[in-house]
């Protein structure tokens, strides 16, 4: 079993991808998330991609662990590394049914248990993430077929990653709509959904679940 918060676990629930479907986990270390969605469905296809070739043993290690890493190349759990936003360099060119979007962001969600992280954030590191965010939203979108669904997800409580960013998307990606969450995921943000620190216990959270039209 991977070991995660349990605001970082409710991000499978968000996505709430079908049995069997062909996903996509674009930013994936240290590969909690994607263990947790082969545990939840085992028969599912899973690309799990990281631009660091420093964090692939990592994810390797925990989908190992759990006996849910495939040998070959031809396995239905693939693990590469990549970068999402360069998708003419490892696509296939076969469309996915779903996209874990767990994008890069400040980590102002885990002040509890990281409190540092306040000390360390400038307001340039903020717009050097906000912008690789809305580079990954544009990158991975048209991978979607019609009718999938994309969560993005941060572990932030900064409007600019999270509901400003998911608004921004929607107003100029006319094939995406919002696909509202249930109170469960935290309080209404925008187009999402933003679960703050400490709140049932868990850490700081955005979800926000983007369905492709048809």
């Amino acid at each position: 079993m991977a070991v995660q918060d349990g605001s970082a676990q409710q991000a499978l629930e968000a996505l709430a991808a079908e049995p069997g479907a062909r996903v996509l986990d674009a930013c994936a270390a240290p590969g909690g998330k994607a263990a947790h969605l082969l545990e939840r469905d085992p028969a599912l296809e899973l690309l799990a991609l990281d631009v660091d070739p420093r964090r692939l043993p990592r994810i390797e290690d925990n989908l190992r662990r759990s006996g849910l890493l495939e040998a070959g190349p031809n396995g239905r759990v693939q693990v590469r590394v990549a970068d999402a936003t360069m998708p003419a360099l490892w696509w296939d060119g076969f469309s996915f049914d779903a996209i874990m979007l767990d994008a890069p962001c400040s980590a102002t969600g885990v002040v509890r248990r990281q409190p540092d992280i306040l000390l360390h954030r400038r307001e340039e590191d903020l717009s050097a993430l906000v912008h690789a965010q809305a580079r990954l939203l544009d990158a991975v979108w048209p991978l979607l077929r019609p009718g999938g669904v994309l969560l993005y997800a941060t572990c932030s409580i900064l409007p600019e990653e999270n509901a400003a960013q998911v608004e921004a998307f929607l107003a100029r990606t006319a094939s995406a709509l919002a696909s509202p969450l249930p109170e469960a995921f935290g309080h209404a943000a925008g187009a999402g959904r933003q679960r703050l620190p400490g709140e049932d216990g868990m850490d700081g959270f955005f979800y926000a679940r983007l369905r492709k039209s048809d």
